[in-house]
């Protein structure tokens, strides 16, 4: 089991290597959103402001990192709808991985009563369907999908940027949906943790084979890198991550959402307290603040990656 495991390691690395030509090796910038739009109606009109501002910017591209509604709004098939209007609004591709809200809490009364499941289907139906992103300018992306044994997996993605790897993982809030109350099952849980785990060791393993300047993950739970408690649905994930960053001595940079708070620091220690100075979170806006944060890319700069906030007039 573990040569075929490995075996497949190889070969999605290689796939990644030969799907996403790398461009020129050129500084370029883009955008990353979460957590929006969550007040509706009124959000909706502060969502145009956000995207004509950022097209007016004109970015590479821009990553929503997840939760395209609040906890609290119907999950029906209609506002989805709308949300991949707006995505496609955007001048520039979107790429997008799904949060906790647009599926998890689905089964609330004040959300419509719904499968989780049925809708996490329905958004991989939606806005996962073929190879390419969403947005003006669509990416082609490769799919976890395309590897054997992971074919529900087609929101997990990679693509190639001016020699940066990037990668979307479906790691999400609300405790990665992993139910630690007695008697659970979480065979959903477990589907997609062991396809989350091998996608991030896919990704490392492609950003060195490409010999990229770098490597950007982009996912929705804001992780605990400390808690390593059975009940913890991310511990697993955490740990293999900070073994991966361990091992790859170039810089890392973690996009995400989940508490609507705009914060960059280096939260990855190794096991002797010093922190891992290739690695960098970075927590987008979100809820009431409808603001981007705007990642400049350059390789002439030490650490690759330069983040500031981008502040959207009127919101």
């Amino acid at each position: 089991m573990k040569t075929s495991v490995f075996f497949l390691f190889v070969v999605v690395a290689s796939t990644i290597l030969s799907s996403c030509t790398s461009e020129e090796n050129a500084s370029f910038n883009f955008m990353a959103i979460g957590d929006v739009p969550y007040h509706l109606p009124e959000d909706f009109e502060r969502f145009d402001r956000m995207i004509a501002q950022i097209n007016k910017d004109k970015p590479a591209f821009t990553l929503h990192v997840g939760d395209i509604k609040s906890g609290h709004i119907p999950c029906s098939d209609e506002y989805y709808e709308k949300i991949k209007g707006y995505f496609d609004s955007f001048d520039e591709a979107l790429i997008y991985t799904p949060g906790d809200n647009e599926w998890t809490d689905c089964d609330r009364e004040s959300c419509g009563s719904y499968v989780p499941e049925e809708r996490l289907d329905k958004l991989r139906q939606l806005f996962f369907s073929n190879d390419f992103s969403q947005g003006g300018r669509p990416i082609e992306l490769l799919r976890q999908n395309k590897t054997e044994g992971f074919e529900k997996f087609a929101e997990n993605s990679t693509w190639q940027k001016s020699d940066v790897t990037f990668g979307t993982l479906h790691v999400i809030g609300s405790n990665n949906n992993f139910d630690s109350g007695k008697g659970a099952l979480n065979d959903e849980f477990y589907e997609r943790e062991l396809a989350n785990n091998f996608w991030l060791i896919s990704l490392f393993e492609a950003a060195k084979k490409n010999n990229s300047n770098g490597l950007v993950l982009v996912l929705h739970a804001g992780l605990n890198y400390n808690n390593k408690d059975e009940n913890n649905g991310h511990a697993s994930f955490v740990t293999l991550l900070r073994q991966q960053v361990q091992d790859y001595d170039k810089p890392v940079l973690l996009l995400y959402g989940d508490h609507h708070r705009f914060m960059v620091n280096q939260p990855m220690r190794d096991n002797n307290g010093k922190t891992l100075t290739n690695f960098t979170a970075v927590q987008v806006f979100g809820d009431n603040d409808i603001h981007a944060v705007k990642i400049n890319v350059s390789p002439d700069n030490t650490n690759l990656f330069s983040i500031d906030p981008f502040y959207i007039k009127g919101n």
